[in-house]
């Protein structure tokens, strides 16, 4: 009900203030659902109905200068499958900012630069086999979240680079305590020229009475021909001293005809923590109408050391079960994204 009520407040505001003419202003949006089978290698194997990251948003920008423009967005998780929530209207990248000639500014809330590093590799991106099942793990340091509190600075490019960075104030809480140590920063080089496109990212969030985890990651992706594309990743991320964790891998998209792809990931995560180690494998046919609209298929597993209980279809996703140790969890899942 907050919601509808903010959404017509937003309206009329625009319908009473001439002075927003003047701005660019755009509603977008994102429904992603989709059908899965999920089999956790031991009971459960039942059909699910899934919203995996739909989306709702509204963004504008106004230019006072040649070298001063003014932007802002507010975006919010939409759950196409279900009508409980209970979130604010804010749940995903919700900022305002300046950008020029000189770079990017803003303040509020967004994922990471060690968030959007994973991209070159992940081309399951929130679909079942998403590379974000085996990377973002808590025994190593739960990363690929957005910080709360946080300022980003992003660089112009320069030759093709580019350099983000991240800082927030406390990313636990909402208000930053006295004497909290609850700070975190996040920074990524990215470099994009002609077919190659890669990131190195290193992200440390310092946490009160307890170790501070910080990864490093690396992902490039390379278009070998004009129907081919082949990527790697490599990430090590550690939660304390001992709590070591790598993940490393190789991703590949075969355009089979104008419309049609065929994508495939294979990573392996080796943990210094005893008999947690995991392999997740994913397989996708795509079909895109066009731009907007596609269509797929997908078979992911995740092949389980005897203390791992990891799935394929844990992140991004409105349903499915937790994992169970030692076992493999496998889903087939037939899905549909609009972008609008």
């Amino acid at each position: 009900m907050q919601h509808k009520k903010l959404i017509a407040a937003m309206v009329a505001a625009g319908l009473s203030m001439p002075a927003l003419a003047v701005a660019d202003i755009t509603i977008y949006g994102r429904a992603h659902l989709s059908v899965d089978l999920l089999d956790d290698g031991a009971d459960y194997s039942e059909v699910n109905i899934s919203s995996n990251s739909s989306r709702l948003g509204f963004k504008g920008e106004r230019q006072f200068t040649p070298e001063l423009t003014a932007i802002f967005q507010i975006e919010q998780e939409i759950q196409f499958d279900s009508s409980e929530s209970n979130e604010t209207f804010t749940t995903r990248d919700t900022f305002a900012g300046l950008k020029g000639d000189w770079g990017m500014l803003r303040i509020g809330r967004f994922d990471t630069s060690f968030k959007r590093a994973r991209d070159p590799a992940n081309f399951f991106g929130d679909q079942v086999g998403d590379l974000r099942n085996i990377a973002r793990t808590s025994d190593h340091g739960r990363f690929d979240e957005r910080f709360r509190n946080a300022l980003h600075y992003r660089s112009p490019s320069l030759n093709g680079f580019v350099w983000d960075l991240d800082f927030s104030t406390d990313h636990r809480n909402q208000t930053t305590a006295e004497g909290s140590d609850n700070r975190a920063f996040s920074t990524s080089l990215n470099y994009k020229n002609g077919p190659f496109t890669g990131a190195v990212a290193f992200e440390r969030q310092n946490i009160e009475n307890s170790p501070n985890p910080e990864a490093w990651r690396l992902a490039a992706a390379y278009r070998i021909t004009p129907e081919f594309t082949l990527a790697g990743f490599y990430q090590k991320s550690e939660s304390a001293a001992e709590n070591e964790g790598t993940v490393v891998g190789v991703a590949g998209q075969y355009r089979l005809s104008p419309s049609m792809y065929l994508n495939a990931h294979y990573f392996a995560l080796d943990s210094d923590l005893t008999d947690k180690d995991a392999n997740l494998f994913a397989l996708g046919l795509e079909y895109r109408v066009d731009r907007a609209l596609r269509f797929y298929g997908n078979f992911a597993m995740m092949d389980n050391d005897d203390a791992s209980a990891l799935t394929p279809w844990s992140q991004a996703r409105t349903s499915g079960p937790g994992g169970v140790a030692g076992e493999t969890a496998k889903a087939f899942s037939l899905g549909m994204r609009y972008d609008f």
